[in-house]
C-alpha cells in the first residue's frame, strides 16, 4: 500500500471511535490491548458493566455502548445466543460506513448482517487463546493471529485496529478459515473440556487422537457437503489432515499440541463457573455421531449430571 494512503489510515484510525461489546476473554483481552495501544475504545459489558468499571477505568463503559458519538467500528465478542440481545441497541450508533467484526466462534455474519447489512459486516476467527480467571481478570494462553475477512469496505481499518493486539492474516475465505478454526475445536477444545486434559496430555494418548481425527472427519464432511473450500488453521488445514495416512495423521495433531502442551480448553473454565459452555457454536452444529455425543456430554457436565474426568472419553471409543 501507498506510504501516503497508509499515513492517511494510521490518522484516521486515531481518531476512529471504538467499541467493544463483550468482555469475556476475547472481548477482554482485545479491548485491553486496544487501550494500552492509545485508542478511542469504549466498552459494552451488559449487566456486568458496574463490576468491570473498576477493571477497565480508563475506558468509558456501559451496560451497553456509551455516548451518542458515531462507532466506525464494533467488535462484538459475546457468545451466540446474545448476538441480537447484545448488538440491537448498538445498531444506531454504527456510522453509515462503519463495521462490525464478528470475533465469535461459529458462522455469526449472516445473523449481524440481518441486523447491519452484509456491506457493514466482517468476521476475525481466532487463532489465539485465552481464559477470564474472574470478570476482567485475563490469563492469555496461547499465541497467534486473526484471521479477518468479509466485503466491507472498512477491511483494512479493521485489520490496522486489530493489529494493535495480535498479528492479522487477511482472508478472502473467511467461510474456509471458519470451517477449519471449527473442525480443530470440535475435536480438541471440546474432548479437552469433557476430560478436563491439557492439549499435550490430549495428544499423547493415540486413542484420543483417533477420536479427534473421527470428529474432525465429521466436520469435514459437513463442510464438503456445502461446498466449502477449507483453509489452514495453526499450519493444518483439516480436510488434508484426515486425508493422511494415520501415523502422519496422528503425528501431525501431536506436533500440533506441542506448541501449547499445557494449556487447556477455555470450556473447562466456563463448564466450573458454572457459565454457558460454548457448545452450541461448536459441535451443535455438525449432525455427526461423534459430535452430538460430545454435545450431550458437555450439556450433562452444564446440568451437573456428569463429571469433568478422562473417563468421558472412554465412552466415546
Amino acid at each position: 500500500m501507498h506510504c501516503g494512503i497508509r499515513r492517511a489510515l494510521v490518522r484516521r484510525l486515531r481518531q476512529m471511535h471504538i467499541g467493544v461489546i463483550g468482555l469475556g476473554a476475547i472481548g477482554g483481552v482485545t479491548a485491553q490491548r486496544l487501550l494500552g495501544a492509545g485508542l478511542d475504545v469504549a466498552l459494552a459489558a451488559g449487566r456486568h458493566a458496574a463490576e468491570m468499571a473498576d477493571k477497565f477505568p480508563q475506558a468509558r463503559i456501559g451496560a451497553t455502548l456509551p455516548g451518542s458519538d458515531p462507532y466506525g467500528l464494533i467488535l462484538l465478542c459475546v457468545r451466540s445466543p446474545e448476538i441480537e440481545t447484545a448488538l440491537t441497541p448498538a445498531v444506531p450508533l454504527l456510522k453509515p460506513d462503519g463495521a462490525v467484526v464478528c470475533l465469535q466462534n461459529g458462522f455469526p455474519e449472516e445473523r449481524v448482517a440481518k441486523l447491519v447489512g452484509m456491506q457493514r459486516v466482517l468476521g476475525a476467527v481466532i487463532g489465539w487463546s485465552a481464559t477470564m480467571t474472574e470478570p476482567g481478570e485475563y490469563v492469555v494462553t496461547g499465541g497467534g493471529k486473526f484471521t479477518l475477512g468479509g466485503a466491507s469496505p472498512r477491511l483494512e481499518h479493521a485489520r490496522l485496529v486489530l493489529q494493535h493486539a495480535f498479528p492479522v492474516r487477511v482472508t478472502n475465505n473467511l467461510q474456509g478459515a471458519r470451517w477449519s478454526k471449527l473442525a480443530m475445536n470440535c475435536a480438541m477444545s471440546t474432548l479437552g473440556a469433557v476430560s478436563g486434559l491439557s492439549l499435550g496430555e490430549l495428544a499423547a494418548r493415540r486413542e484420543v487422537r483417533s477420536l479427534a481425527l473421527r470428529v474432525i472427519a465429521e466436520v469435514v464432511h459437513a463442510a464438503q457437503a456445502r461446498s466449502v473450500r477449507m483453509e489452514p488453521i495453526a499450519g493444518i488445514r483439516p480436510d488434508a489432515l484426515v486425508k493422511l495416512p494415520a501415523p502422519v495423521a496422528h503425528a501431525s495433531i501431536w506436533l500440533a499440541a506441542q506448541l501449547r502442551p499445557s494449556q487447556k480448553s477455555g470450556m473447562i473454565a466456563r463448564l466450573q463457573q458454572g457459565r454457558p459452555s460454548g457448545v452450541e457454536d461448536l459441535n451443535a452444529l455438525i449432525d455427526g455421531s461423534l459430535n452430538r455425543a460430545l454435545v450431550r456430554q458437555v450439556q450433562e457436565i452444564e446440568k451437573g449430571q456428569r463429571r469433568i474426568s478422562p473417563q468421558n472419553l472412554a465412552e466415546l471409543s
